[in-house]
């Protein structure tokens, strides 16, 4: 029996705050405990399906499909708008598909981010969430992409792609087990996510202080703090704000919080979003 309990009231209470719509999933898969709200319910992704295509990128890696340490020229074409600084660098700049990873999570990059998923294609990255029962997301257009694609096999009132805060949850309790890709990758993978400079889930935690990428392993934070390894994502329209995030703990435990939301006030969600990551951090540290 776990001395800990997942705090249902006050969550239920937080996610009908929300003026619009808001999915939540969270678990401490060590102590046996779940809870989700509306896990079901599918949301446009927006940046949180950045993480499968990181899986599958390093699942690629690990199989010898791709090199990590290749350069490449950031192409005309993937220089989108959104967050992310690649798409104001030097049009003959080489990066490592390592550093194209790296940028696509710790700093969100858009354009970083069209790079990789023409490395491991959005096809690819489909069956990915098929093959590991994640069957509510699905990639059908590179981020903020002009270009043209093929059109998206989805019902039209679908989002081209799309998540859902059940699936993120379970995505990240494979890659925290080191089932989602293989042993290694997960932890280069986390490793990757706890650089992590956006986030909403810790903004009112007490974090240890910012993780490097490119480290050997993650180290468990000091006493009284928390070490969080995750990918949010945003879009100003509708409005949409989501978070998902592995936290760990001093004494080695962890626990899952991933959130999805559309609502008429980004601001005000935002603010809600972060009381969901303290009232969670109270109840589990």
């Amino acid at each position: 029996m776990s001395e800990h309990k997942i705090p249902e009231e006050a969550l239920r209470q937080l996610c009908a705050s929300v003026d619009g719509d808001c999915g939540l999933y969270v678990s401490a898969p060590g102590e046996g405990l779940k809870f989700s709200i509306n896990e079901d319910k599918i949301f446009t992704a927006a940046s949180t399906i950045k993480i499968p295509v990181l899986a599958l990128l390093f699942q690629d890696a690990a199989e010898g499909r791709v090199d990590l340490s290749k350069k490449v020229v950031v192409k005309p074409e993937n220089r989108v708008t959104g967050s992310g600084i690649l798409r104001s660098l030097a049009p003959d700049l080489e990066l490592s598909l390592f550093d194209l990873a790296n940028l696509m999570i710790v700093m969100s990059d858009n354009t970083a981010t069209n790079e990789i998923i023409d490395v491991v294609g959005m096809d690819r990255t489909r069956q990915f969430c098929t093959d590991h029962d994640f069957n509510n997301t699905w990639i059908w257009k590179k981020i903020f992409y002009k270009g043209e694609l093929p059109p998206p096999q989805v019902p039209e009132e679908m989002p081209v792609n799309a998540t859902t805060a059940g699936d993120l949850g379970r995505m990240l309790e494979q890659l925290a087990d080191g089932t989602l890709v293989d042993e290694e990758s997960c932890r280069r993978i986390i490793q990757i996510m706890a650089g992590q400079r956006i986030a909403r889930l810790k903004t009112l935690l007490p974090c240890a202080e910012r993780v490097d990428p490119r480290a050997d392993t993650l180290r468990l934070p000091k006493e009284g703090q928390v070490v969080v390894a995750s990918k949010g994502g945003t879009l100003t329209d509708p409005p949409t704000a989501h978070d998902a995030g592995i936290f760990y703990l001093p004494d080695g435990r962890y626990y899952i919080v991933t959130i999805c939301t559309t609502s008429s006030d980004l601001k005000a969600t935002t603010k809600i979003i972060n009381e969901v990551g303290l009232v969670m951090y109270e109840a589990m540290k």
